[in-house]
């Protein structure tokens, strides 16, 4: 009925089980978050210079541990929570738990960076603005020390509306970083409308079908555009040493990756920072 009349439609087992599955899992997210947050973790990808091995900061990045299913991909659980606007709330707990840990890093081990992701949801909802800024003030964390990310993919119809929000943020001293920069169809128009800091490039967008042998040069204009326009470039999902010595050569700032590290908990972004003061 809802697709029209005067069609057939088949009942398919797998999609039946896939639906109840994803019922499951919302009813378990919905008790978590009412828990106050149990299963939801934060971990640290840390990012370096790229033409060094110096530590700039990290990407707070959300994980859940499931009680039925145990560790779970957030490409599973993070659209689930979006699709449902759960991930307001959980938003939220991302920015005090992220801003605090940044605080009590910076107190020990001296500047540092950290960066969280805002999803289109987020900023739709009307508090965002002062729930970022409630976070921070909270911590006790400068402005300064908070890179917002936003994924260049999203339909940012309203520049208006968003601008508004990004200046206020960056009146704090907060930046402003566009993620899967040259992934979505957007990006010139996004440099050209959006108060932006920060471009952050997708090294996926390599591994991507080139049957010209053209994704190397745009990647590298890439980087050339935002060094003339005075922005700071960093890429993520760095693999391998060709791909750093690569960056190095056209004049990336900062990177992320499995080359460097994988995501890790508090405890072992803790102990690498201590490793780093003292040397090691």
């Amino acid at each position: 009925k809802k697709n029209g009349k005067n069609r057939l439609s088949f009942f398919s087992s797998d999609d039946y089980k896939e639906n109840a599955s994803r019922m499951e899992l919302l009813k378990e997210l919905r008790e978590s978050i009412r828990n106050n947050f149990e299963g939801f973790e934060l971990y640290y990808q840390l990012q370096v210079t790229s033409n060094g091995y110096r530590l700039k900061g990290a990407e707070a990045l959300l994980r859940y541990h499931s009680k039925q299913r145990g560790f779970m991909s957030p490409v599973v659980f993070i659209p689930l929570l979006e699709q449902t606007e759960l991930i307001i709330p959980v938003g939220k707990w991302v920015m005090r738990q992220a801003f605090a840990q940044c605080a009590l890093w910076r107190k020990k081990y001296g500047d540092f960076n950290i960066s969280i992701n805002i999803s289109y949801i987020q900023l739709k909802d009307k508090s965002i603005v002062q729930n970022v800024i409630n976070a921070a003030k909270e911590a006790k964390l400068p402005g300064n020390a908070i890179t917002l990310e936003v994924t260049e993919s999203m339909q940012l119809q309203d520049y208006n509306y968003f601008n508004s929000m990004f200046y206020y943020w960056k009146e704090k001293g907060m930046q402003i970083s566009i993620d899967d920069f040259g992934t979505g169809y957007s990006s010139l128009n996004m440099l050209k409308e959006a108060p932006v800091d920060e471009i952050k490039l997708d090294m996926r967008f390599l591994s991507a079908a080139d049957p010209y042998g053209r994704a190397e040069e745009i990647l590298h204009m890439i980087i050339t555009m935002g060094n003339h326009m005075k922005l700071s470039i960093i890429a993520e999902g760095v693999e391998t040493e060709q791909q750093k010595v690569m960056l190095q050569g056209f004049g990336c700032n900062k990177a992320q990756g499995y080359f460097y590290a994988r995501p890790m908990r508090k405890a072992e972004y803790t102990e690498l920072l201590r490793k780093e003061k003292a040397g090691n």
